[in-house]
This record gives C-alpha cells, structure tokens and sequence, in this order.
C-alpha cells in the first residue's frame, strides 16, 4: 500500500471519508535551548523547529481540530496554524509533558549530583519518580484520560494533536498495548521533533484503535508501506 501525505490541505482524509476517527499526532519541533530534560519547563521552538512544523503539517488534509498542549513549545504553533485554517484552537492540559520536579530543565551535559538518580530513572522510571515531580502512574493516568476524552469528543472527525515525545509515548503504550512502565520503551521508541504518528479509530463502535505508522520525520516524503 502506498501512504502519499503530499496531498491536498483541501482534500478530506480517507479516514473521514468512511466515517472513520483519524488522529494525527505531532511532537514539536526542535526547541530554542540546550539539550536538557524539559518536561514542564516552558520553552519555546527555535527558527528551524517552527521550518519543522510547517513542512510536517502543510502536506497534511485538512484539520476538523487542532488540539494543543498548553506549553509553548506546542501552543505557539498550534496558535498560527488554527489561526491559517480558521479554527479555534483547543489547549488540553492533560497532553502537557511529564513533570520532572527537580530535574526538569537540567542539561544533559551538566553532570551533577542529579545524574546518578536520573540514570535510575531511565533504567526504571516507574519506581525512581523524579523529586518534587510527577510519577509515571501519574503521568500515564493523565495521558490516557485525555485522550479517552478527546476521542470520544471527536468522532469521525480529522485531529490535530501537538503535544510531546513521552505524552505520545503514553497513548501508544495504552492503544497497542505495551509494558509503559519499562525503561526501553522510552529508551528504544524514538519519536523525534516534529515527527508524525497517526491512529485511526474505526467507525465500528466494538472496533479498536489503529496505529497506522509511527515517528515519521518531517522531510519523509512518499514512502510506500504495507500494511498487509
């Protein structure tokens, strides 16, 4: 099967089309900042992760929502984009990145007394919750309940979502499902800035979600996938 995204902004979804529950869902692009672990810490995109942004959306068919993290490294495009397609924007608190307390905002390359803790973390995140920060019980509720929420609020309707690499993380790990408490699903699933997942919700109520493709970066282009 040949997956074309270089299509239309004017052309409906096939997806929708049947009747179908399509969410697209993109992390931000790249941020205007070191590298460090940023979950709430607020910072916003850089120049090229806004380039990112536009190139991963504009072959996209056009959005019945747009729905965003409150954190501007998500809400600032999502702003303009909603603004280009005359739809006013949803900000879901629930889709905002996990809460790293103490950690949150620390560079990669800043090796302090925190590193140890947080090699812990990333071996065993489910029982090494960051200080002052949130679990990833939490986190993970949190995510899911949004997202039962946004998709039975958005039925048979095309979905923008702009959120975060562990915020998708979450979602997929509860739609395909997979063990969201081991350290190698976060370690192993690289969804990079600016990246594209796509589920799709058939219209049959006893049917369940499906994901169609994962991670896909901004300048992919055609590409042809099976699906058989």
């Amino acid at each position: 099967m040949t997956l074309d995204l270089n299509q239309s902004k004017a052309t409906q979804s096939d997806a929708t089309r049947c009747g179908e529950t399509q969410f697209d869902i993109i992390r931000h692009g790249q941020i205007d900042g070191p590298a460090a672990l940023y979950g709430r810490t607020d910072v916003a995109l850089s120049p090229e992760g806004w380039q990112q942004m536009y190139q991963q959306t504009n072959r996209l068919p056009i959005f019945d929502n747009i729905i965003s993290s409150p954190l501007r490294r998500c809400q600032n495009f999502a702003t303009e984009l909603a603004a280009d397609h005359g739809l006013t924007l949803q900000i879901e608190a629930g889709l905002q990145e996990c809460d790293f307390g103490e950690w949150d905002g620390i560079k990669f390359d800043d090796h302090s007394q925190h590193w140890p803790l947080m090699t812990s973390f990333w071996h065993d995140p489910d029982h090494n919750t960051p200080p002052q920060g949130e679990s990833l019980e939490s986190f993970h509720n949190r995510v899911v309940s949004t997202w039962q929420s946004l998709s039975q609020q958005h039925l048979g309707q095309h979905n923008l979502l702009v959120c975060h690499g562990g915020v998708i993380r979450q979602i997929l790990a509860h739609i395909l499902p997979t063990d969201w408490r081991a350290g190698d699903w976060y370690s192993q699933l690289q969804i990079g800035y600016a990246s594209l997942t796509r589920i799709i919700i058939p219209a049959h109520p006893e049917a369940k979600p499906s994901v169609a493709f994962i991670g896909l970066p901004a300048d992919f282009g055609r590409i042809d996938i099976d699906f058989e």
